[in-house]
Order: structure tokens, then sequence, then C-alpha cells
């Protein structure tokens, strides 16, 4: 039966009416930053458009004649000479980086909520606080607990911990490991060649540390699991960057964007990679202006609601219809503004923009002139 506590909670109509009053200033902030954001986004350029731009180059043999400071795609070994590890559990390897992961059996907190009016105005809330027990990386302070009693979470034995390799190369050039966005992060097997195991430990299936005092399949809270990801030695990347003599440093380009990093795929593949992600951002901040807006206007008009829901029906067909209507109009106005900003951060869109309504407004007045001709004749 599940560990539950339901807790309810009452709100009066005036001081429901008072804070819906209360949250137009913030809707209006939030309807306005969102014509901000959206025009923002437009304007931001893609690092693909200066990824295009490199020159690709085999990494294993040091290029004599480059010119410094050229922006290439360097193609060879992501490779380090240095043994890391975790500095605990895990024996030093031939990895580029390592991230130790520590969870813990813990209780969790979820709450679920439900809302009544009622006639005249006021609300009902019901909360229901549901205590689980789950494996989890960041532990839940079961001080904030709505009920502490039978739910109390001991610290962590260990912490999670990630360690770079001081240094690295692509081919026969160095780049800066702690700069340097490198791919390749896979799940380590662990094994008693991989991993010295602390006195109460024992390996489980290969992916995990179990330390506890009975059985993984059959855990109880304070009991932890550790897991290892790495990045091996040797894998074949193509490294974005700024040739340096033998070196590899960070690119910036005339915007300030920074291009510092490899990719387990060729040039052309990677340059496509880049631009899907950048236009997979552009949408998720279009969707995200959308919902400021809409959020923003709803917002604002709120109070409406509130007074409606003095007979609970009426504000709920309110509710509905004032969803429908901001919905509409925040989408209307998003694709305006994303249309708008487009063309703004377009110059030869603009030029051509300009030109046309110009040409518009000069075809308007010569046709305003052609008929008054005749009548003053």
């Amino acid at each position: 039966m599940p560990d539950q506590y339901t807790e309810v909670t009452k709100k009066n109509w005036g001081s429901r009416l008072g804070g819906s009053i209360g949250g137009i200033f913030f809707g209006i902030l939030l309807f306005f930053a969102s014509f901000a954001v959206l025009f923002w986004n437009e304007g931001r350029v893609g690092i693909s458009e200066t990824a295009k731009a490199a020159v690709p180059m085999d990494a294993t043999v040091l290029q004599q004649n480059a010119p410094k400071g050229q922006l290439v795609a360097a193609s060879g070994p992501l490779t380090t000479d240095d043994k890391i590890s975790d500095g605990q559990f895990l024996k030093s390897g031939s990895y580029l980086s390592v991230r130790r992961t520590v969870e813990m059996y813990a209780w969790v907190e979820e709450s679920n909520s439900t809302t009544e009016t009622k006639l005249g105005g006021s609300q009902e809330t019901k909360t229901t606080y549901t205590y689980t027990k789950k494996w989890v990386d960041s532990v839940p302070n079961s001080s904030n607990f709505k009920v502490k009693e039978g739910h109390i979470n001991p610290s962590k034995k260990y912490e999670s911990v990630a360690n770079t390799a001081p240094t690295a190369k692509v081919g026969v050039y160095s780049v800066d490991p702690n700069r340097f966005s490198m791919p390749g992060s896979e799940a380590l097997a662990l094994t008693a060649d991989t991993v010295t195991l602390p006195a109460d430990g024992e390996i489980v299936s290969g992916k995990y540390i179990y330390v506890g005092g009975f059985s993984m399949d059959d855990p109880i809270v304070g009991d932890v699991r550790i897991s290892y990801n790495v990045i091996p030695s040797g894998n074949t990347v193509t490294a974005f960057g700024k040739l340096d003599s033998d070196k590899i440093s960070p690119f910036v380009n005339k915007d300030g964007q920074t291009l510092y990093e490899a990719r387990m795929t060729g040039f052309e593949e990677s340059v496509v990679a880049m631009q899907q992600e950048h236009s997979r951002s552009l949408w998720i901040w279009r969707l995200v202006g959308f919902l400021m807006m809409w959020i923003g206007l709803g917002m604002v008009l709120a109070p409406l609601s509130v007074l409606l829901d003095v007979l609970p029906f009426l504000g709920s067909l309110s509710r509905g219809a004032v969803s429908l209507a901001t919905g509409l109009i925040s989408f209307v106005l998003s694709v305006v503004t994303i249309l708008v900003s487009m063309i703004f951060h377009n110059v030869v869109a603009l030029v051509v923009s300009v030109i046309i309504a110009a040409a518009v407004v000069f075809y308007f007045f010569k046709k305003k002139e052609k008929k008054q001709t005749p009548a003053n004749a």
C-alpha cells in the first residue's frame, strides 16, 4: 500500500482575486519579454555557419605550411598519454575523462494536487504526498519533507566525481581537454581488473559497485551503487578549432561564438549535425517565446475568470474561452514577430522588403493622383 499523506487547504475568493490582480504586472512583463526572446532568437547564427568555413586537414601529420590562426577541421585519433581514475575505486587507465555517478537508495517525496472551486469563488486544494524509495543521484533533504517521521535519508557515503586528463592530442596536435568538447562517452564495464572494491562492496552485472548490507535486488535506504562513464583514448574524431603551430586552440568568430569541439563523424556530417542542432534550438526558443506570450496574456486576464468563479461553471467557461483566445492571439503575434525578426536580421530580405513597401506606397500615391487630376480639370 502506498505511503501517503493528504492535506486539504482552502483559499477564499477575496485572496484569490487579490493574487490574480497582483499577477497582472508580471503578466505584462512576461508578454513584452516574449517579443524580445523571439527577436533575439531569430538573430542567432548557428555555429555551423562558422564550422563550414573550416579547412579539413589530416591531424596525423604536422602541417608545416598551414597559416597560423586558420580555422581547421582536423581528423585523427583523440588520445592522451595520461592515466586517470576517480581517485578511489577505479584503477588508473587511458581515459580522457572519467565520470563517477553515485546513487543512493533513498526516500523520495512526490506531491499531486487537485483543486475544486466552490460556490462563492473559494477554492479547496487537496494535496497528496506520496513517499517511495528509489535510486537517486541527488538525495532529497528529508528535513524538507511534509512528513519527516519514517522518511529520513542518511548522508551519502560517497559523492559523484568527474575527472579530466591533463593533456590530450588530436593526431599530433595538442588540445586543452578542460576546454575542448570531447565525444565518445560510454559506460565502463566493471571487473576486478578495472576497480578496487571497498570492504563491503561487490560488482553487480558488470555495471555497478554495490555498497550495502544486503543485496542490490533488495536494498535498504542508505545503500549505494556506483557506475562509471569514460571517454577512452583512441577514438577517431574531427576536431574544430584554430590552428596554432602544433596545437589546436579555441576559435572565436566575429559574433563572439567559440568553436572548439570534436565529433566522431567526418567534416560534412559534423557540419550537418551542427545545423540540425541549431534548427532544434531555434524551434525550442520559438516555443518558449510563444508560451511566454500565452501565459503572460492569461495572467493579465486571470482576474476576469476569478471574478466569475462566484458561480464556478461561469468561471470555468471563462477560463476556457480566455485560454483559447489568448492562445490564438499569441500564435498569430508569435508568427508575425518571427517573420519580422527574420527579415530584420537578414540584410538582403530587409532591403527587398523596404523596396517593395516603397513601391507599394508609390503605386497608391500615383493612383490617387490620377483619380484627382480629372476631377480638378
